[in-house]
């Protein structure tokens, strides 16, 4: 087996603060010194306590009489091995830092993005960007859920959904990504929407839909999203995306399993009284519903 290269021994000899003047001086010159520096110091927040210190010190100096009669069995070399694994993985981990939002059931959540670009999240929405390199070349956004989006013009900026993207250079937008659905509103500018190896540009006053892999377009009137005053409002969509919009706004389940959750819905419900938001949906669909307890909702054919 060949032996780690010098640059191994180095880094754990720096790690442990054991190079001398002159090695110290040209490693301080070289040009990933500041990074490992970097990586360095965030690791010393992960130093055990001065008094668990004490302890494995204190069983270090029981145990060393035995070293003279233990074969040693990892070689010095390997020690250099292990100190450019940690630092390769501290960088790893710097690099791909991540910076989340989530919001609540039946919550909006404002979010103000690095460049000043704004979004806000629907119910039970999930988003976050990788902080390294955000805003350089361009700004990347991955969501799960519902968020509306106003984009400071600047680099290409991408809302990101699993094979599912938005890209856009300044605009305002609405993006929905659920389980077999994807919808994107456009409410000022244009916006490029893809979607498997399917794309599509549209502009202000139009939507594109995705339902299971096939790209639907129609116009909208609207300025912006209902649901950011309180009501949701939905035009020739599947039940079974009305249902998940509602267990989002109340924190409730709705079983589905005996209905046709493939019917399509046009209509709109309150976010302020579940009650409401039921009938509303459900009467006008000819579809009874029952509390099985506070939290859980049936649904069945009249």
């Amino acid at each position: 087996m060949e032996k780690p290269d010098k640059t191994n021994d180095l880094l754990a000899k720096w790690v442990s603060n054991e190079l001398s003047d002159s090695e110290l001086e040209a490693f301080e010159k070289s040009k990933d010194y500041m990074l490992y520096k970097t990586i360095l110091e965030g690791t010393k927040l992960l130093e055990v306590p001065e008094t668990d210190r004490e302890k494995l010190f204190d069983r270090i100096q029981e145990d060393k009489h035995k070293e003279t009669k233990v074969k040693r069995l990892i070689p010095n070399w390997a020690y250099g091995v292990a100190a450019s694994v940690a630092l390769i993985f501290g960088v790893a981990l710097f690099l791909n830092q991540k910076i989340s939002y989530e919001s609540d059931f039946g919550e909006q959540l404002a979010v103000t993005l690095p460049d000043g670009s704004e979004v806000l999240l629907n119910a039970k929405s999930k988003l976050y960007y990788k902080e390294q390199g955000w805003g350089e070349e361009q700004r990347n956004v991955f969501l799960n859920g519902e968020g509306y989006f106003i984009v400071k013009k600047g680099s290409t900026f991408t809302v990101i959904s699993g094979e599912k993207k938005v890209s856009v250079l300044g605009t305002q937008f609405n993006v929905i990504t659920n389980s077999n659905f994807f919808e994107v509103s456009c409410f000022e500018g244009k916006v490029k929407v893809e979607s498997g190896t399917s794309s599509k540009i549209i502009s202000k006053g139009e939507r594109v839909r995705d339902i299971d892999n096939t790209l639907q377009y129609d116009e909208i009137k609207e300025h912006n999203p209902t649901w950011i005053h309180g009501e949701s409002s939905f035009s020739s969509i599947p039940l079974s995306q009305v249902i998940i919009a509602i267990e989002k706004q109340y924190n409730v389940i709705i079983k589905s399993e005996n209905i046709d959750q493939k019917l399509y819905y046009t209509g709109a419900f309150t976010h302020d009284n579940l009650q409401n938001a039921l009938h509303t949906v459900f009467d006008a669909m000819d579809i009874k519903f029952i509390f099985i307890d506070n939290t859980t909702i049936e649904l069945s054919e009249e």
